[in-house]
């Protein structure tokens, strides 16, 4: 049971993290609705290929899955990357030449 909380807690919390239903994340993520319910409910046993198609488009390792790491680590780094994605191109690159002058900066003075 422990696994499957594992599993529901993560998949659930990074579903809305994204602002995403349920029915969203089963059709981005090709699994059927009654899968990610079942996931988020502790039912269930989900097979490998469904556990790597939520990691893949969730962006979480197995192993978080497995042994409860949380993505908390990389969480900014996962936001920024989600943010980007919804960038165009020219924006993107703007950001990054303004993320550039900030470190540049930062490292002046240290």
């Amino acid at each position: 049971m422990m696994v499957k909380k594992i599993l529901g807690d993560i998949v659930k919390e990074e579903r809305l993290r994204r602002n995403l239903s349920q029915n969203a994340l089963a059709e981005q993520a090709h699994i059927s609705l009654r899968t990610v319910s079942d996931i988020e409910n502790y039912r269930g046993n989900p097979q490998f290929e469904t556990l790597c198609a939520l990691a893949s488009y969730l962006d979480i390792s197995i192993d978080a899955i497995i042994y409860g790491k949380t993505p908390s680590a990389d969480s900014s780094m996962n936001q920024l990357m989600i943010e980007l994605d919804q960038c165009s191109e020219e924006s993107k690159q703007l950001v990054l030449a303004a993320l550039r002058g900030m470190l540049s900066s930062l490292n002046e003075k240290s």
